[in-house]
């Protein structure tokens, strides 16, 4: 199994129309998950965070991306269910034993960050396709590890850090006065991403100590 991390800067983004044009709608949206497959693409869990002066329903009206239902709003962005049917999404799909992994996705500063896993003539195919459509800057590519050193190395990097964050300011004791808003705003993330974070953490962690315990 490999892992690879595909990283865009924002200026290498520039002349694909469709990010384009999602960008001048959007300061920032981040893919918290897949709900599920579709023949026509993939129902994703997003926040966003929309532009002063622009509306989460102009989104609709790119080829490539349909809002079907916006669950909430806070100051930290807009959660919403968005049907994304752009190529690399819909090959990602039908490429066999490969995996998207969320969180990733696309800032005003910072780029694009995508993350996947699978087989390695699988990873390739996919690599070849992203090369000749849309270039990254940089591919790191690693061996997944069933055994590494780490305790919790079955957790993705980003939830190994927000687990361990959460643990070192204390926001499992039993009296804590942590909240998640103070663990976002130390990581410089919405408190809904950190949120999600540690909620698949703490569901891996608890699936395997039930499985040790059995």
């Amino acid at each position: 199994m490999r892992k690879v991390l595909l990283r865009w800067k924002v200026d290498s983004l520039s002349g694909i129309k469709e990010l384009e044009d999602l960008m001048e709608i959007c300061e920032r949206v981040e893919v918290l998950g897949h709900l599920s497959f579709e023949d026509d693409g993939v129902i994703q869990l997003v926040e966003l965070k929309i532009k002063e002066g622009r509306g989460l329903l102009e989104i609709s009206d790119l080829d490539s991306f349909d809002v079907l239902e916006m669950h909430e709003e806070d100051e930290d962005g807009t959660l919403a269910s968005i049907l994304c049917s752009h190529p690399l999404a819909k090959t990602a799909i039908e490429l066999s034993n490969i995996y998207v992994y969320p969180p990733y996705g696309i800032d005003s500063k910072n780029g694009l960050e995508l993350r996947i896993y699978g087989h390695s003539d699988s990873i390739r195919r996919f690599l070849g396709l992203v090369k000749a459509v849309m270039p990254p800057d940089s591919i790191s590519v690693q061996t997944f590890r069933t055994n590494g050193s780490s305790e919790y190395e079955y957790l993705t990097l980003k939830q190994r850090e927000v687990l361990e964050l959460a643990v070192r300011r204390g926001y499992y004791e039993e009296k804590s006065d942590v909240t998640l808003k103070q663990l976002a705003d130390e990581m410089g993330v919405a408190r809904s991403t950190i949120g999600e974070h540690l909620k698949r953490a703490e569901s891996e962690v608890l699936k395997r100590a039930a499985r040790d315990l059995s």
